[in-house]
């Protein structure tokens, strides 16, 4: 069985509520990827396919 991968795809900035333009995961999300198993990495994924980018944030803080 294949190892679910990082969704990183390196533009690492986040907005204003902590979620990556790039990825959209928080920065927890981010922190504890490697930790987690992979039914918690899909769980993640999932999560982040739903999200939004604050409207608020026009440029974004980097992170990396």
């Amino acid at each position: 069985m294949e190892e679910v991968k990082s969704p990183c795809i390196k533009i690492c900035r986040q907005d204003s509520n902590g979620v990556c333009f790039g990825c959209q995961r928080t920065t927890e999300e981010i922190g504890n990827w490697s930790l987690y198993n992979d039914d918690e990495k899909k769980e993640v994924l999932e999560k982040a396919r739903k999200r939004t980018n604050a409207p608020d944030t026009a440029s974004g803080v980097f992170f990396r």
